[in-house]
């Protein structure tokens, strides 16, 4: 791949959407919406550009897309305003999916299962960011998390990761959120030390839905406009 040229952070469009789906599944698989395959990915993704609470943002080069950052503004209301008008595609593409993927489909009966039927057919969208462990005032009210970032292997060490989180924080200041959130996994499957130099600190600790253990981080992102 060609080194030459700047690197560009700009909000996705739907052109892109089939590049950030695909990068997405092949290089962040954790978790249940990746395994239910691109299809899936892009209509989330396509959700959050057109929900006002949504950040889905590229890092492109000479019409490349190097990677992406999906967050939001606002968790709470970005669940709210996705499920309230994109409700019935997800439930469609997210079935489909599992009725394809039998092994899948039953992890997610015993692990997700009534928790996604709540949310689904119940009143409301509340959304818990950090899920439960020892994570102080986390997870309720009005709060802007960064989802994931994804950078294509030939692309790191460019600094483009950086790139994307550093546009996110400046988005989330200038709506005036004062706090940031994200989860990662522990050790060498996780991002701990990228997000450690760049000023997050840990702020607890638990066991996710897949059994597997991980770090949810803060940061003011005004803290990043002031450096």
């Amino acid at each position: 791949m060609s080194t030459e040229g700047a690197i560009e952070v700009r909000p996705a469009s739907e052109d892109d959407l089939r590049r950030t789906a695909a990068l997405h599944v092949a290089e962040l698989p954790h978790g249940l919406f990746p395994r239910l395959g691109e299809g899936f990915v892009r209509r989330w993704q396509r959700a959050h550009i057109e929900s006002a609470y949504g950040v889905l943002l590229v890092a492109a080069r000479g019409g490349e897309v190097l990677g992406f950052l999906l967050g939001t503004t606002d968790r709470p209301a970005n669940v709210a305003w996705i499920l309230g008008h994109h409700r019935r595609e997800l439930m469609t593409a997210g079935l489909r999916a599992l009725l394809s993927r039998p092994a899948l489909a039953l992890g997610f009966v015993r692990t997700r299962g009534p928790r996604y039927a709540r949310r689904l057919f119940g009143r409301g969208a509340s959304a818990r960011v950090a899920g439960r462990g020892d994570v102080p005032e986390a997870g309720f009210g009005s709060i802007a998390v960064l989802e994931a970032i994804v950078v294509a292997p030939a692309a790191r060490g460019e600094s483009v990761g950086t790139a994307l989180s550093e546009e996110f924080l400046s988005i989330v200041a200038a709506a005036g959120g004062d706090r940031v959130e994200l989860v990662t996994k522990a050790g060498a499957r996780g991002a701990a030390g990228f997000y450690e130099r760049a000023g997050w600190r840990r702020v607890g600790s638990h066991v996710d839905r897949d059994g597997d253990e991980v770090h949810t981080y803060r940061i003011d992102p005004r803290f990043v406009r002031a450096r």
